[in-house]
């Protein structure tokens, strides 16, 4: 199996807090929540930010060694597929704004390759399309809410760019996101199936409760 580009990835983080357990599931099959009050500032100070950069969280890996790229997708995918605060998009009913879980579906992993540019400048290239990358606007309406894109150096160094909103996204839970991803990925890599188990709750269960 090939060196595995993810060894310096954040350590496990800890076990669910108890309080968790009393947080009930939504009924089976719904699809919509109640935006949580910390979902509700964000989206008014979403709509005061012109520009749409503001809410943006991204998240920046340098990948060195041997990169399984399809290993990394599918990755990529089940992560999404397993938080539906990742494919969750804000709209407005006749009862206010909610929260609407997407089906589960492909999340494209973009590609820029920088080799053709000289080797001198292919880091300060790669931090521009990286920083370019984090500053595109979110829809709040129509998503995604997670962008993937990875960014080709040399053959053995690649950075990948996670860009999420605020609202789906906080940098505790980029923390953990990033620890599953490892996970997935060195699973995937070497033809094993997913180490994780499945979430007792989703954040929209959460905004429901509170």
């Amino acid at each position: 199996m090939s060196p595995n580009p993810w060894a310096e990835a954040p350590a496990h983080v800890g076990t669910p807090d108890e309080r968790e357990a009393r947080v009930p599931r939504r009924s089976h099959g719904r699809s919509t929540a109640p935006l949580s009050a910390a979902q509700r500032v964000l989206r008014r100070l979403h709509r005061l930010d012109l520009h749409g950069g503001m809410a943006s969280r991204p998240v920046g890996l340098r990948l060195h060694g041997p990169l399984d790229v399809m290993a990394l997708g599918r990755a990529i995918e089940e992560v999404v597929r397993r938080h539906e605060a990742l494919r969750t998009v804000f709209r407005d009913d006749a009862d206010g704004p909610v929260q609407v879980v997407q089906p589960v579906g492909p999340v494209p992993l973009a590609g820029v390759d920088l080799r053709a540019h000289p080797p001198a400048e292919r880091e300060a290239e790669a931090m521009r399309v990286a920083a370019a990358e984090s500053r595109r606007p979110f829809d709040l309406a129509v998503g995604p809410m997670v962008r993937a894109l990875l960014i080709r150096i040399d053959a053995q160094d690649h950075a990948l760019v996670l860009s999420m909103h605020h609202m789906s996204a906080d940098a505790w839970s980029a923390v953990i996101l990033l620890h599953e991803l490892a996970a997935l990925y060195g699973a995937f890599a070497s033809g094993a199936s997913s180490p994780l188990a499945e979430l007792p709750i989703q954040y929209a269960d959460y905004a429901a409760w509170e």
